[in-house]
């Protein structure tokens, strides 16, 4: 389990901030989906369970909710493909865990997204161990899909501190002017 990531992003967004781990229950989520949530995204909502916006920009879904957590979104989306095929072709070429007989365990689950259309995915395999699903990303909802070999926790630390990331948000603060010290990334 690859925890560091969400140490170091705790690091960072520790400006001043106290926060009080959260505990939630996947376990409907879980079931849903046939397979465990990747331990580093678990660590990530619950070390920033009050937060979910890093750097006003990145959206970490919730373990509950009836709009804004894992579970939702992917019933929503399974409904949006199962009722319309041709928003299949919206996924491809991975599709959505569960929305067709002939994926097997494996396809798309949201984790989130951000404020501007880019949108966070696993792509999940339930035959594989969770924690190495990779991430995938786009833009916006009508570009291809990019692959990250890494967590969800590594990129959202990624997406706030390297701006040489195809998604960062460092890379959006640096065309800003700066008129006076930076604040650093985090959860604001």
């Amino acid at each position: 389990m690859r925890i560091e990531w969400v140490d170091r992003l705790l690091t960072v967004t520790a400006t001043g901030r106290s926060a009080e781990p959260g505990e939630f229950d996947w376990s409907d989520t879980e079931r849903t989906l046939g397979a465990p949530l990747p331990a580093d995204f678990k660590e990530l909502r619950r070390r920033f369970a009050e937060w979910g916006a890093f750097s006003d920009h990145v959206l970490v879904l919730e373990a509950q909710g009836d709009t804004e957590s894992v579970l939702a979104n992917y019933e929503t989306l399974l409904r949006s493909v199962r009722g319309n095929p041709d928003n299949r072709r919206i996924f491809e070429p991975f599709g959505i865990l569960g929305a067709n007989d002939e994926s097997k365990g494996k396809g798309l689950v949201q984790w989130g997204y951000s404020f501007i259309e880019e949108e966070y995915y696993w792509q999940a395999d339930t035959s594989q161990e969770p924690a190495t699903w990779p991430v995938v990303a786009r833009v916006d909802p009508l570009e291809p899909f990019q692959r990250f070999d890494m967590t969800a926790s590594e990129f959202v630390y990624v997406c706030s501190r390297k701006p040489s990331s195809p998604h960062s948000v460092s890379r959006r603060r640096s065309r800003r002017p700066v008129t006076g010290p930076s604040e650093p990334p985090g959860i604001y």
